[in-house]
């Protein structure tokens, strides 16, 4: 038991110039082999490195006289006991290393921050655990000294931790509390709190060291926002207000009066098309229209061809029965009948337009849409058109929708006037 008193790797009487915050170590959690936790649309390791890299340009920004590294800047496989060598090989003053949250239901949600203790609570360990199984995808971890035998899944192996004295505690807690308060002052989420936790990667660091867990994966509504460029930016800048609280703190000098923040979906650019959140839209509609088309053959049966009205013949009504096609002034124009109700069972419908605000009827960005349905999901109006038996009726809106100029317009289903997958609505209408 005396060896792990020594603990290997980790030394306190580095050189490090008093009271300075010089150098800042940014770890963004995960990497190549090893995903972390897994939302419905993304994975962890993708998450922390965005909002890393985002972080690390504020700081180095506003900050010339701090020196950034990374432990990764790519989706490359570190670790754990590497990232804690590069910062302690590189002297830093403040290792942070940023994860998501996740959890078997998608109810939790909400902020925290760790530092290194013994866990208060089966849930702290949980969370512990979760981020040290990649010991467990490393090869040769068994006999890597720098582990000491540690297996994450044993609670004898975090009797070691028990026998670490964190000579950086306090300092570590006041880089906590500061991300904790900035996370409670721009979020709308739950405050987590600072926790302790036996975290191997800010075990093995000899410097004051965090571990924050930004969002739940887990929670639709909190994997959307962490995917999107406003998410990752709102995150980074409350890492950087946090930073600067801590430095002030640690060198008794003022924070700067004012902060440069160039960020994609923040402040300025906040109005400025969401890239992130827009591929990761289209990434889900072409895989709902690639399941729609399944479910089309095995229903035997094919999308039907748009029927567009010409002057010699003004009007038609198409398969569905409820959307006419006329023309008026050279220009498509989709007319819904107004006495669409909910429809028991298995419907689908076409959605063609997402606001975070409800918009106006005869709003321009309806380009003429009238009769549309509306619901709300994750905080966003969704538009929609239809309220089909069959997606083959739905494809006929769609295609009508597209050439009215939503072009990403795609299909998705209810039940009983509930917002369901496209495969859940597939597997209803088999058992029928």
């Amino acid at each position: 038991m005396m060896v792990l008193l020594l603990i290997p790797g980790v030394t306190f009487s580095q050189k490090r110039e008093p009271g300075k915050v010089k150098t800042l170590v940014i770890d963004p959690g995960h990497g190549g082999d090893k995903p972390g936790a897994l939302g419905k649309h993304s994975k962890e390791k993708d998450l922390t490195l965005a909002i890393a890299k985002k972080f690390g340009k504020l700081v180095n920004d506003n900050y010339p006289d701090v020196k950034v590294i990374f432990t990764r800047t790519t989706d490359v496989d570190v670790t754990l006991s590497e990232r804690a060598n590069i910062a302690n090989r590189a002297k830093a003053d403040l290792f942070i290393s940023i994860h998501c949250n996740s959890h078997p239901t998608t109810v939790p949600v909400g902020m925290e921050t760790y530092v290194m203790g013994l866990s208060r609570s089966r849930a702290n360990m949980e969370v512990a655990k979760k981020e040290n199984a990649d010991i467990l995808l490393e090869d040769g971890y068994k006999t890597n000294k720098e582990y000491q035998g540690f297996d994450p899944n044993s609670p004898e192996s975090y009797v070691m931790f028990a026998m670490y004295q964190n000579a950086y505690i306090d300092k570590s807690l006041n880089f906590a509390q500061f991300a904790q308060d900035q996370y409670k002052k721009a979020i709308k989420t739950t405050n987590r709190g600072v926790k302790q936790a036996e975290f191997f990667v800010i075990y093995k660091t000899a410097m004051p060291a965090v571990l924050t867990e930004v969002g739940f994966i887990s929670n639709p509504a909190e994997e959307a926002f962490m995917m999107s460029e406003e998410g990752q930016s709102t995150i980074a800048v409350c890492l950087l207000n946090a930073f600067a609280n801590y430095k002030a703190h640690e060198e008794a000098t003022a924070k700067p009066a004012k902060m440069e923040i160039d960020l994609p979906g923040y402040g300025k650019n906040k109005g400025k098309k969401d890239a992130a959140s827009d591929s990761t839209s289209r990434a889900e509609q072409q895989q709902d229209d690639a399941l729609a088309t399944t479910i089309l053959q095995s229903q035997g049966e094919e999308a039907p061809k748009a029927v567009v009205e010409t002057p010699a013949q003004p009007q038609k009504e198409n398969l569905s029965g409820t959307v006419a096609i006329q023309q008026e002034e050279a220009e498509l124009k989709v007319v819904v009948q107004k006495d669409q109700e909910e429809v028991a069972g298995v419907t689908y419908r076409v959605q063609f337009l997402t606001s975070e605000k409800a918009i106006k009827d005869g709003a321009k960005d309806f380009k003429g849409v009238t009769g549309y349905q509306v619901y709300q999901q994750d905080g966003l109006y969704r538009y929609t058109m239809g309220n089909e038996p069959t997606v083959a009726r739905a494809k006929n809106i769609q295609s009508e929708l597209r050439k009215k100029g939503f072009k990403d317009a795609f299909i998705i289903a209810f039940y009983n006037g509930k917002r369901i997958t496209l495969q859940e609505a597939r597997e209803l209408q088999e058992q029928q």
